[in-house]
């Protein structure tokens, strides 16, 4: 009981100075890091819009000590809403960026490393504990190494001019798989069964929406309401797709994987229809899950915007056609990814444990 309170403690040491390591980093922006001082309400105002949604603003006085710009004082404006849809409400010792203009600083947006370093130093403490030393530095190893990667597959995309979506985002996906095994099951059977039953589901659900959308001309799907793109949509909505089936259809192919190789290590002495069979078993206790999981995440995601929208006047349809749409398609895609890692994982696995059995 003792070893599990003092567990807890160094989980909360490690995510309070984490906590501290955002508060205290503002040294190593170039944009100026202001945190407020004081707060003064100095106007607020009653609106209602002709959806009847009432709404009310007020205009703040900050006092805003810059961190990063030898402890200058300046003082700033900063008008919200109560409902906060699109502004920020700020109080003292909130830290905030800001950018220089002609008429001094003006707000950017909140700075909010501080709670990003903190959860991710909870994650990682309580990974540390949950799991061997030796798995856990793997781990942190393929995260660390995946995150870059994708890091800089997104600022070539940036800042590239003409650069193949599709392709590039296909081989990163491979690579981000392939590396994230590697690191956690080694480079035996095991993990290269889970690569390639996850590669060959994930392109068999792409291929399908696919060919659904090229014999139906891409009708009903709006690929322009995609947010901030910049590039032809259709293509980034394909790569968003190939990593959003991935991890799904990874989790999956894992699973199975390992409970045929489970079963290869009880009795060595089974035929191809016992794993084929028992690949099919495990993959039906999961499947559903797993599609429900991926649906109760597009629903979080999208909540606010139908939320919104309902309360601007908005109805059912336009809804589904405008924000749900692109959502619902991608579900469906990952859906089906993880139906087809189900058959492909289980004949994979149970014809090279055949084989190999075979062979000896």
């Amino acid at each position: 009981m003792k070893q599990h309170w003092r567990k807890i403690l160094f989980i909360f040491v490690i995510t309070l100075a984490c906590f501290f390591i955002g508060r205290l980093d503002s040294v190593c922006y170039n944009q100026p890091v202001g945190q407020v001082t004081s707060v003064k309400t100095i106007a607020s105002d009653d609106s209602t819009d002709e959806h009847e949604n009432q709404d009310r603003s007020y205009t703040q006085k900050l006092t805003v000590k810059l961190l990063n710009r030898s402890g200058q004082v300046v003082t700033i404006n900063n008008d919200y809403y109560a409902s906060q849809a699109e502004s920020d409400q700020y109080h003292v010792f909130d830290q905030i960026l800001l950018k220089k203009s002609s008429s001094g600083y003006q707000i950017d947006m909140p700075k909010r490393d501080s709670l990003l370093f903190a959860l991710l130093g909870f994650l990682f403490s309580g990974l540390y504990f949950s799991m061997s030393r030796r798995k856990f530095s793997f781990l942190g190893l393929s995260i660390v190494v995946n995150a870059g990667l994708f890091i800089l597959t997104i600022i070539w995309d940036a800042s590239a001019r003409a650069l193949p979506v599709l392709p590039v985002f296909a081989v990163l996906a491979m690579l981000l798989s392939g590396l994230a095994l590697y690191f956690v099951l080694g480079h035996g059977l095991q993990a290269w069964i889970t690569w390639l039953a996850t590669v060959i589901a994930t392109l068999l659900a792409l291929l399908a929406m696919a060919i659904v959308i090229a014999l139906t001309g891409a009708t009903g799907v709006h690929f322009e309401t995609m947010s901030y793109v910049t590039q032809v949509p259709q293509p980034v909505f394909y790569a968003q797709a190939v990593i959003g089936v991935l991890g799904a259809v990874m989790d999956e192919s894992g699973d199975i994987v390992a409970g045929l190789f489970g079963l290869q290590r009880e009795s060595a002495d089974r035929i191809f229809s016992d794993y084929w069979q028992a690949g099919l078993s495990v993959g039906r206790e999961i499947l559903g899950t797993l599609t429900n999981v991926l649906f109760m995440i597009f629903i979080a995601e999208t909540i606010p915007m139908v939320v919104l929208m309902l309360r601007n006047g908005n109805n059912w349809s336009y809804i589904l056609d405008q924000t749900m749409n692109l959502g619902i398609l991608q579900t469906v895609v990952s859906a089906l990814g993880i139906v087809w890692a189900v058959p492909v994982t289980a004949f994979l696995t149970a014809t090279l444990l055949t084989r190999k059995e075979t062979a000896k």
